[in-house]
Order: structure tokens, then sequence, then C-alpha cells
């Protein structure tokens, strides 16, 4: 369930200019299968909703298990709370740019996310500028490869728990902080990995 609450007159998801009755950010096997706003079931998610100074609710159902979640939740700007708890990732093998660009994103519940099948996880909080804090402290990153630009621009990050990350297996780490200008505290990962 998604809660979004607007400044100001917005569009929920973002502005999509290439706009086709589905925006663009929920594509091929993961689109939802049920959508509801505010309670009311929709056809689908109309990127030209509007909303005002009020908490509006999303809740999206998936009937299937998926397995790729690349661009999921990219440049959904409007967002300010995303809960994930009862998400089914277990089948999932790619997080890339997952919430890339949810600059005003200021709670994010991943507390129940599966992650052993990721391989991925590329860009997956890149621009998400309002965090503060993210628990990642179920997260089992022994399959991942890839880890680039993972937090860049996560500017008011102050304190990244990464204990229980193994990286093991990661060839690329590159800009994995960049501009993580509030960071004041990195937790140490594990022994075996080679960060």
């Amino acid at each position: 369930t998604l809660k979004i609450k607007g400044i100001g007159y917005n569009y929920i998801f973002g502005y999509d200019k290439n706009y086709k009755g589905k925006v663009e950010f929920f594509e091929n096997d993961y689109y939802p299968n049920k959508i509801y706003i505010n309670g009311n079931k929709q056809d689908i998610i109309n990127n030209s909703y509007l909303f005002n100074q009020t908490d509006n609710y999303v809740e999206l159902i998936w009937d299937n298990s998926i397995t790729n979640c690349t661009n999921m939740f990219r440049k959904c700007s409007n967002i300010t709370l995303i809960n994930l708890s009862d998400f089914n990732t277990s089948q999932v093998t790619s997080m890339e740019y997952m919430f890339y660009g949810c600059s005003l994103l200021t709670l994010l519940n991943l507390s129940n996310f599966d992650t052993s099948r990721v391989t991925s996880m590329e860009y997956i909080f890149y621009g998400c500028s309002s965090l503060n804090s993210i628990n990642l402290s179920n997260f089992n990153t022994s399959q991942v490869t890839n880890m680039y630009h993972m937090f860049n621009n996560c500017s008011s990050l102050m304190l990244l728990d990464l204990s229980n990350f193994d990286t093991s297996k990661v060839t690329t780490m590159s800009s994995m902080f960049y501009d993580c200008s509030k960071l004041l505290k990195l937790q140490d990962l594990k022994k075996d990995s080679h960060f």
C-alpha cells in the first residue's frame, strides 16, 4: 500500500509525456492485477489523477509472483511512503532502478523483502534524497554482483547498517555512496566481503 501526500496539485506517479493509458513505471509482467485509489477500484493507474493537500492511499495487488522489479517505482517523485512488507519478492532476480528518483520518499518499509535470488541492485535507491534511514537488515545479498550507484544521491541518509551484507560476489561498487553527504555512520559489512 502506498500513502501519497500531495504538495499543491501533482500527478500521483509523476508526469509521463508519452502517457498512453498505463503508467510507464509498471510495465510488462509486473503491472498490478488490481489497483485501488482511496478504496475505489481502478482499471488502470490514470497518470492524470490529480490530488491536493490530502493523504491518498494507493493499493497495488499482484496475483502472481514477480521475477523482475527493474524500474518498478522509477521516478515516482510524488510518493512519500511505500509499504511493501507484504510484497513477495522470493522469485525476483533484478531490483535495478526500483526506487530510482523517488525524491520525496521519507518512509520505505522493506521488512519482509526476500532478496536471496537478486543479482543486481544497481541504482536501486538512487536519488531517494529525502530518506534519512533504510532498514536493510533482512537483505540477503549473497548472489548480488552489481551495486553500482546503489545509494547515490541519498543526500539525507544519516545511518546505514550493512552489517548483514555479503558482497563476496560483487564485482562493481562504483559510486555506491556518492553524494551521501549526511552519512555519519556506515556499519561494517561481513568479514568475508571485499568491501
